[in-house]
């Protein structure tokens, strides 16, 4: 016989998946299955939102024409305004691991496209 009831088990489960506040911000162009799986690496590695923030600050870092002038000793740590590149492409690197094959295509896909401007 089980401790909690399959009831509770699932209510607890629910209580978990749902936040406070706003829903964080999906990458644009996956599927169910691959908006959950990035979901689920943010809440259990990263924060809410960081895939679509790395997308985003790796996006905007590359298209600086000052990028290559990056000092770690220099940043003020914010990623939106002086991200680490390496952070930025292990947590890129760690959603199109966790992906479904064909979301994980596509993302390395616009990756590779942001990284041919490096």
């Amino acid at each position: 016989m089980a401790r909690r009831s399959p009831a509770r088990v699932r209510a607890d489960a629910l209580a978990r998946s749902q936040t406070t506040g706003a829903p964080a911000e999906a990458i644009p162009g996956l599927s169910p299955r691959g908006r959950f799986a990035v979901a689920r690496l943010e809440r259990e590695r990263y924060w809410p939102g960081a895939a679509a923030e790395a997308l985003r600050a790796w996006s905007l870092f590359l298209r600086d024409p000052w990028h290559r002038l990056f000092d770690p000793a220099e940043s003020c740590g914010v990623m939106l305004c002086c991200p680490d590149p390496a952070e930025l492409r292990e947590i890129l690197h760690a959603v199109a691991h966790v992906l479904p094959r064909k979301d994980a295509r596509a993302l390395r896909r616009r990756v590779g496209e942001l990284e041919d401007l490096w």
